[in-house]
């Protein structure tokens, strides 16, 4: 998300006009220094590294932009650098 605007459970995820989703919690994030959020959008309509706006206020007052990213802590394909817990056994 761009900014530090404070997200909230409830807010709204719009892609122009139209309500996709919503937020179902957000935190900022010191791993990745920014602020990201959890939500449910809707079947078919947000696809990855689309951009899309979360609405504060009626929805429409004021929006902040926002990327839809995969889930950032999540490896299923195993490609981040794990800890060797066998080798630092005393």
């Amino acid at each position: 998300m761009a900014g530090a605007e404070p997200i909230g459970h409830g807010d709204g995820i719009y892609c122009r006009r139209a309500r996709i989703g919503t937020v179902t919690s957000a935190a900022k994030s010191p791993l990745l220094k920014a602020t990201v959020a959890l939500a449910r959008l809707d079947a078919g309509t947000g696809d990855l590294g689309d951009a899309v706006e979360i609405g504060k206020l009626d929805g429409h007052r004021k929006r902040i932009a926002a990327t839809i990213v995969p889930f950032p802590f999540y490896d299923p394909k195993k490609t981040r650098v794990r800890a060797d817990w066998a080798a630092q056994r005393p």
